[in-house]
């Protein structure tokens, strides 16, 4: 999972990209952390997804483009939009099902 710190930066890899896993996660926070390892195993089973992480304090701006309050915050964009959130307690099988549908 690539890590970015700059807004332009990701929105730039959002509109590149047809499928993204953007995942968001809170400073000194043990849940973010482990569950930033896990979604990158999930992420790791699909070559096609481009997958990103930052940490919401490294780029302000994420809170009100993206609607991110908390971490973890996981969301796949699919062709620029949002078709699935999830936020703190991630249910890893409903995002892996999730990505399964839109692998086209």
């Amino acid at each position: 999972m690539k890590h970015l710190t700059d807004i332009s930066d990701i929105e730039r890899t959002i509109v590149e990209n047809r499928l993204c896993l953007f995942y968001i996660k809170a400073p000194d926070c043990g849940v973010c952390n482990v569950m930033l390892n896990k979604v990158e195993r999930v992420a790791d089973n699909h070559p096609q997804l481009v997958s990103f992480y930052t940490d919401i304090t490294e780029e302000p701006l994420i809170a009100g483009r993206f609607l991110v309050f908390s971490g973890p915050t996981v969301l796949l964009l699919l062709d620029g939009k949002e078709v699935y959130r999830g936020s703190q307690f991630i249910d890893l099988e409903e995002l892996e099902r999730r990505i399964h549908q839109l692998r086209l």
